[in-house]
């Protein structure tokens, strides 16, 4: 049996709009601290570039979380300087759950939650990513594909307390 070559079903980033009230503060305490510097002391204005660095910073770190969903895989890239990658087999997925909180949803944005049986990443989140449902339906349709080719079935197990276990 031919497998088919990994294709890209998906990559982004996290939005900004996760920063909004970070940006929202930093730019009032900076138009406080040009206004007490215009008003008692002009050299204070230079005070300025510390909730700008704190934004350029908070923006940045935004910024660099990318993500990659294939037909095989979900690639979660952090770092400004130094880069990690970590990749979950989708196969491995063993529930998709799909958020949006309120703020998100004004920009038509949300958030993607999976189980999973991977050891490293038990719950994995895509957060404040667009069009949260069509990748949540998209990554159920390729995780039941990636399951028949690997022919792995996920089985669940009644322990002691009548608590359901899942193993895949």
């Amino acid at each position: 049996m031919s497998e088919t070559q990994e294709q890209i079903v998906w990559e982004g980033s996290q939005s900004q709009v996760l920063n909004f009230g970070i940006f929202v503060s930093m730019g009032i305490i900076s138009l406080g601290i040009i206004v007490l510097s215009l008003l008692f002391f002009p050299l204070a204005a230079v005070l300025v570039l510390i909730p700008l660095a704190y934004i350029f910073v908070k923006w940045l770190v935004v910024k660099n979380h990318k993500y990659k969903v294939t037909t095989e895989r979900i690639f979660y890239t952090t770092g400004i300087f130094s880069k990690k990658t970590e990749a979950m087999e989708l196969y491995r997925v063993r529930d998709v759950d799909m958020y949006e909180p309120f703020w998100q949803r004004l920009f038509k944005l949300g958030n993607v939650a999976l189980t999973t049986s991977d050891k490293t990443s038990g719950n994995f989140l895509l957060k404040a990513i667009p069009n949260p449902a069509e990748l949540m339906n998209s990554i159920r349709k390729n995780v039941e594909q990636r399951r028949d080719v690997k022919r792995v079935r996920g089985v669940e197990f009644l322990d002691d307390d009548d608590t359901v276990e899942n193993l895949t």
